[in-house]
């Protein structure tokens, strides 16, 4: 028994004895494969998938069409409207090759860095010049020669020409029938600068407060070299009662006391110095003793 498969309005003969063919009421249609589209009419992938859609015959893992399968009149007949022509028009005039012709870049930063604004904001711009529309290079931008839709083998990518860009933009700007862009360019430069100046205090807050980290790490060096000759003169004084002879700023006493207990720690945990008795008394009063400097610190005013 002959089986049929019944998609809308053709019927498709799964046992026709020619292959490729398709039954249309009573016409056949010739079948294409998307490779086929794309050798006969120099089509790409894209436009097969924007202009047809859906297939006609599906792929089919258990049967012998491994890939889709469109009807050859509807193939012609997509190729004919506005919509088909104005895409083989597009795909012909996209460039090929692996990276930008000099002088043109894919990275809207490029540009951004010699006018002094964003990336975002050059987007913005290039649709109010109409160069740019939906993330692509628009027709208007390759008949001014500022864009240019480019195929790698792999991916489209829309490359801007920097000079041109950068003429048109400015001219535009100054033109006073396009004061919109006027307007964008000067919000995105005053943003622009806005951003850098948040950004240079942060980063002169930053080498200050590195600078400081960096002074108070020598100040706190030089005074654990003192409290370590001090303390090998009198092997039985304590940690607290040395730091707090070294130095009178209760601050610098917590600094140098945590690091010393942190050493001794190391010490201890490393297996030597175990039978140094002022090692075993500053591991039993280390929270005491670090809680007394705290609370002297705060009554002096310190935030610690």
């Amino acid at each position: 028994m002959r089986q049929r498969v019944t998609r809308a309005y053709l019927v498709v003969d799964q046992e026709e004895s020619v292959p490729g063919r398709m039954i249309m009421g009573r016409a056949a249609s010739i079948l294409m494969t998307k490779d086929e589209i794309c050798t006969e009419l120099g089509w790409s992938d894209e436009m097969v998938r924007r202009l047809l859609q859906i297939p006609d015959a599906p792929a089919s893992k258990r049967g012998r069409h491994k890939c889709d399968r469109y009807s050859r009149d509807r193939v012609l007949a997509a190729a004919q409207t506005t919509l088909g022509r104005t895409a083989k028009r597009e795909w012909d005039e996209t460039l090929r090759g692996p990276t930008p012709n000099p002088g043109w870049t894919t990275r809207l930063g490029d540009i951004g860095r010699l006018l002094g604004i964003s990336a975002v904001a050059v987007g913005k711009i290039l649709v109010l010049l109409g160069y740019r529309s939906e993330g692509s290079v628009t027709d208007r931008a390759v008949r001014a020669g500022c864009g240019v839709r480019r195929w790698n083998g792999f991916a489209l990518f829309c490359d801007w020409h920097l000079d041109r860009l950068l003429s048109g933009i400015r001219t535009a700007a100054e033109d006073p029938g396009t004061s919109a862009v006027a307007n964008a360019l000067a919000a995105a430069i005053a943003k622009q600068n806005a951003r850098d100046r948040v950004a240079a205090c942060k980063r002169k807050q930053e080498e200050t407060e590195a600078a400081a980290r960096q002074e108070e790490a020598a100040m706190i060096s030089a005074l654990e070299v003192e409290l370590q000759a001090l303390r090998a003169t009198d092997l039985g004084m304590g940690l607290i009662t040395a730091v707090e002879y070294i130095t009178s700023d209760p601050a610098a006493r917590i600094l140098l006391y945590r690091r010393c207990n942190a050493e001794n720690r190391g010490i201890g945990s490393s297996g030597t110095g175990q039978d140094d008795p002022g090692l075993s008394t500053i591991a039993q009063s280390v929270a005491k003793d670090l809680a007394l400097m705290e609370r002297r610190a705060r009554s002096e005013g310190f935030q610690i």
